[in-house]
């Protein structure tokens, strides 16, 4: 199955750039040029993952398709993209932008700015569309079209479109940062699923000890290993069913930050004593667990990041707030209900369970 979908992806992948180069010499052929610039960027995006292979860059699947429709809507849009073209340019490149930062920042490079996070990414789509405009006279030159005054207009119209489109992208991102829409959360998310990798902190400790340090509270709890029992050096489900509790508990409750790795005295484990082959086979295990026991449309409200201090790996899983009630399941006859109580983890049912939910959930409704 896996293969299968590989090659869906790759044909899919093949179809996307043909319809673009097509797309791109209609445009030249009407004279479409804004539409012409467009393609050719995405075009070029398109390459990306083979350009920067070692990375193991990967398109999720749902913007390749998203990509596909807009490119055959060029076909049609003729002159009324003109408006519709920059603008989608200008959200495109700027949430490129805010990507570009988010990787900087989930690796540490950076440090969290809101005010540097939409300046960057605004700058950025600008920026883009001011080279693309420069190469869109260049090309008029060499092609030998007549070039007058109404082009100045022409191209202040389409830098204001792409500047519009800049601006939407760097809301998104700002509000993506501040969490409050789950939408461009999930999309997001989406992407950093799909290339883990780059969200992987390796060498920057610095905020999980400021976390150790603060210790356990009721949005914050350690785990010494996940599967490991430390005291008989053996596999204990256990230990498994007492994350998936703690998960099941900062989503019901206010969100929060699980630490797999550290000792309830903040002393540094490493997730290494859990015996798996690898760190990327851990976090698949866990997120298999999450899938199985308390469902896989949860897990856009779940990041993972790993992070190396003194040669051990600690796992920091944030988790958002949820916008509804969940259910830890440890059968499929099953159903357990937990939140957090100060830095405890505790099960709720029955009277008290319909008040929590009442009180929590419908009043967001």
């Amino acid at each position: 199955m896996p293969k299968k979908s590989s090659s869906i992806g790759d044909y899919l992948s093949l179809a996307i750039k043909l319809i673009l180069i097509l797309s791109i010499l209609n445009a030249i052929y009407s004279q479409f040029w804004h539409i012409m610039s467009t393609n050719i960027f995405l075009l070029i995006l398109m390459f990306v993952p083979q350009i920067f292979k070692k990375y193991k860059l990967k398109i999720p699947r749902e913007f390749e398709w998203l990509l596909l429709v807009f490119v055959i809507l060029t076909f049609f849009l003729g002159e009324i993209g003109g408006k519709i073209i920059p603008i989608f340019f200008g959200i495109a490149t700027g949430m490129i932008g805010f990507m570009i930062l988010l990787i900087l920042y989930s690796s540490n490079q950076i440090k969290k700015n809101y005010f540097l996070i939409i300046l960057f990414s605004f700058n950025f789509s600008v920026a883009i569309g001011f080279l693309i405009e420069l190469a869109k006279f260049y090309l008029k030159l060499i092609l030998g079209h007549e070039l007058h005054t109404g082009i100045y207009a022409f191209t202040m119209m389409n830098m204001t479109y792409v500047i519009i489109g800049a601006a939407i992208a760097s809301v998104f991102g700002y509000i993506y940062m501040k969490r409050k829409v789950k939408v461009f959360n999930r999309i997001v998310d989406k992407f950093k699923r799909t290339n883990p990798k780059l969200f992987t902190k390796t060498d920057s400790p610095e905020e999980i000890l400021e976390i150790i340090k603060k210790g356990e509270n009721a949005k914050t709890e350690f785990k010494s290993t996940l599967r490991v029992n430390l005291h008989t050096n053996e596999l204990d489900r256990r230990l498994e069913y007492s994350v998936l509790k703690t998960l099941t508990a900062l989503l019901n409750s206010n969100g929060g930050t699980l630490l797999i790795g550290v000792a309830n005295n903040g002393k540094i484990i490493g997730i290494e004593r859990d015996r798996f082959e690898n760190n990327d086979r851990f976090n698949l295990h866990l997120m298999n667990l999450i899938k199985a026991k308390i469902g896989k449309k949860y897990l856009s409200f779940i990041s993972f990041e790993q992070v190396l201090i003194e040669g051990k790996t600690v796992l920091k899983i944030d988790c958002r707030r949820s916008n509804e009630q969940v259910f830890l399941r440890p059968t499929p006859q099953d159903e357990e209900f937990y939140i957090r109580a100060g830095p405890s983890t505790i099960r709720i049912s029955g009277s008290e369970l319909i008040g929590y939910v009442g009180d929590r959930f419908r009043k967001e409704g």
